[in-house]
């Protein structure tokens, strides 16, 4: 088969989100030829969706040893070291890409995400805008900018542009798991369950839609599902405002307590002591729970792969 035509499927694998696939149709090309950059930057973004960071990293820097200007290769290294938390490392080569191409606004998505796990906040909504501006249609764009407000605790604005993601393709992932966030944000969670699945049946490894399926079923246990509301809630207020309100919280709590033992209500002290060392521990314990419940939902899916 032409060399050409299987580095043309395997891209064609990644955009529908069949990474297995790709991986297969990429490692045949190599096989033919293992001096191909375009291959090895592929092949790279398909090892770090796998979450194999080491070897996704290895198959980057093989492509820029190919060809140094590649700019496939540039943005698979740089998407590495965000993975790895190499920041500063993956801003030099995301700046480059950017130089390079200034209207390719894929560099301008991946300097948002960038600036996300910086928590440099103020910086991503102009990232996201620029982007958009030079591809207006990208259902991939439109859902990042549907997460950001969602972040924000903007539901209406997050709902927008989930649906003008989906509007632009029916079927893209990231449009499907931004619209089940906005709905299982406003209580509608049979509609959300079905987005996820929707999603899954899509790209069945796909983290956002298996963390959206156990975000639905923590929405819906009566016990977890306080945890999730009170989660959702504070993470909508910046990392600021939310140490803020821990502290104003905390701050409450012994002024309560001190005032009950003052008057001599030592019942009534104890009484809210225990009362905020179930919080404390709640609050330590919700995420694990969430988190098994999203290891859970990977089992199952790795069980099952009939649709």
């Amino acid at each position: 088969m032409d060399i050409d035509r299987l580095i043309s499927i395997a891209w064609n694998r990644i955009e529908q989100g069949n990474i297995d696939g790709a991986i297969d149709s990429l490692r045949q090309a190599l096989s033919f030829d293992p001096d191909i950059a375009e291959a090895h930057a592929y092949l790279s973004l398909c090892l770090l969706n796998k979450k194999r960071l080491h070897a996704a990293l290895n198959e980057a820097k093989m492509a820029l040893v190919l060809n140094s200007e590649l700019e496939i290769a540039i943005y698979a290294l740089a998407n590495t070291y965000i993975g790895q938390r190499k920041f500063k490392e993956a801003k030099i080569h995301i700046n480059h890409l950017i130089d390079m191409n200034p209207n390719n606004s894929r560099y301008y998505l991946l300097n948002a995400n960038l600036h996300q796990n910086l928590r440099k906040f103020d910086k991503i909504l102009p990232m996201l805008e620029k982007a958009l501006e030079l591809e207006p249609e990208s259902p991939d764009i439109l859902s990042e900018l549907s997460d950001y407000f969602l972040r924000k605790g903007d539901v209406v604005k997050a709902e927008k542009y989930a649906i003008e993601s989906l509007q632009c393709q029916p079927e893209n992932v990231a449009g499907l798991v931004s619209m089940g966030n906005v709905l299982i944000r406003r209580g509608q969670l049979n509609d959300a369950r079905d987005h996820a699945i929707w999603a899954l049946r899509q790209d069945p490894e796909n983290n956002g839609a298996l963390v959206l399926l156990a975000g639905i079923k923590a929405r819906s246990n009566p016990l977890l599902g306080v945890w999730w509301r009170y989660s959702v809630w504070l993470s909508s207020m910046g990392s600021t405002r939310s140490i803020l309100i821990l502290l104003f919280a905390y701050v409450v709590y012994r002024i309560v307590t001190m005032a009950s033992q003052d008057l001599g209500h030592q019942n009534i002290a104890s009484i809210i002591n225990y009362l905020w060392l179930a919080i404390v521990i709640y609050t330590f314990v919700g995420p694990t729970i969430f988190k098994n419940s999203v290891n859970k939902e990977l089992e199952s899916v790795s069980l099952s792969r009939d649709y």
